[in-house]
């Protein structure tokens, strides 16, 4: 009988526990997976717009970049798509503490590929002088923007200041004639032509998706291409099938288009 009731005591016991034990083993994986969501599986790259990766892979076709920078890394599924897509070095820059984290672990043994952690106009301005980065014929990726602190406008001014010969991709760009393409806008301010402003963009040419957002795959969102006059002739990325060119100005455009 003793024997008895210390086994059923130790049954009754232990059932508690492991029902703790589990519910403390769900909470910290559901935590660790917030954390370092990278370490559960891949993460769509260019918002899963299919239109949007031929774009970038025709670019690189066309101009051959020496090196690729991107302002926005997140867990690095964009980056690792440059570098396979380019085969050429890809600087990343993330302001996100916790997202670096993750692309840092992920990019551990692949050289190729540098995370910077901080603020991406400071990061430019580094880049500019430092010796490992090329100074011309860079293609920029620029995905940073959201919250409060909007670099945007700033990132471009840099760029078409010190590289005079370079291409920028802008995610989250207001397409005027295509409302279906998505677009960050940020209280007053929408990522756009007019929000940039001819001083940021300078002698850079401005093209735009050829694709229809109908039949864009993924987020859908929208993005604009700045050219400079140095980086590849205009005619070459007109006859690209991904690319169009509208006139910059709203007032322009809508004439232009006929509305």
């Amino acid at each position: 009988m003793p024997c008895m009731q210390v086994t059923v005591g130790c049954d009754i016991g232990r059932r508690p526990l492991e029902r703790v034990s589990g519910s403390l083993q769900r909470s910290i994986t559901r935590i660790v997976r917030a954390v370092k969501p990278c370490l559960y599986g891949p993460y769509p790259h260019l918002n899963g717009q299919r239109f949007r990766q031929s774009l970038f892979r025709s670019l690189v076709r066309t101009i051959d970049p020496e090196a690729i920078f991107e302002s926005g890394t997140f867990y690095g599924a964009s980056a690792q798509f440059f570098l396979n897509v380019s085969e050429q070095p890809v600087c990343t820059v993330e302001k996100n503490r916790g997202f670096a984290y993750c692309a840092k672990r992920r990019f551990r043994k692949i050289p190729e590929v540098r995370v910077l952690v901080g603020d991406s106009r400071a990061a430019l301005k580094k880049l500019r002088n430092a010796d490992h980065f090329p100074p011309s014929y860079v293609l920029f990726y620029l995905d940073a923007h959201w919250k409060e602190d909007l670099p945007l406008r700033e990132e471009v001014a840099l760029i078409t200041k010190e590289w005079t010969d370079s291409v920028i991709v802008i995610d989250d760009f207001k397409v005027l004639d295509d409302s279906g393409y998505a677009f960050d806008t940020y209280g007053d301010r929408e990522l756009s032509i007019e929000y940039l402003g001819d001083e940021a963009i300078g002698p850079y040419e401005v093209f735009w998706p050829r694709c229809p957002s109908r039949e864009e795959a993924g987020a859908r969102r929208g993005c604009a291409v700045l050219v400079a006059p140095g980086a590849v002739p205009a005619v070459e990325l007109e006859g690209l099938p991904e690319l169009r060119r509208l006139p910059r100005s709203r007032t322009a455009a809508t004439s232009a288009l006929g509305l």
